[in-house]
């Protein structure tokens, strides 16, 4: 009986301890331009030191045929979806207007501490 406590509470403070271990993620958020339709799926990567198209090793830009194509391609690159949502803008005059809405993504990769340290020092302006 006394071996088996001793097991207990040995196992509750693993894993006590590893759920107070901090967790580290680089993040980018995702954003679509152009005709889905027409033109294919052109993303934009905002990486936290600049936005910029995505483009391939050689410099061509990469077009996705949908946006599930481009989710894809972030999850094989060990990206993970932390939050998605679109923002809206527009105007009216003399009983005329538009509005443009826009979807993001915002993608998570587990990474360490250091490097978390390194993203916050590159994405702050001097």
């Amino acid at each position: 009986m006394k071996k088996l406590f001793i097991i207990i509470l040995l196992f509750i403070s693993i894993v006590g301890k590893a759920q107070t271990e901090q967790k580290y993620f680089i993040y980018n958020i995702v954003s679509f331009e152009g005709n889905f339709s027409k033109e294919g799926v052109k993303v934009q990567i905002d990486n936290g030191k600049e936005v910029e198209k995505l483009r391939d090793d050689k410099g061509k830009r990469i077009v996705f045929k949908t946006p599930a194509g481009a989710l894809m391609y972030f999850f094989a690159q060990g990206w993970e979806m932390f939050l998605s949502g679109a923002t809206s803008e527009g105007s009216s005059w003399a009983g005329t207007g538009g509005s443009d809405t826009s979807s993001y993504w915002i993608l998570r990769k587990p990474c360490t501490k250091e490097e978390f340290e390194e993203a916050v020092k590159e994405a702050v302006k001097k």
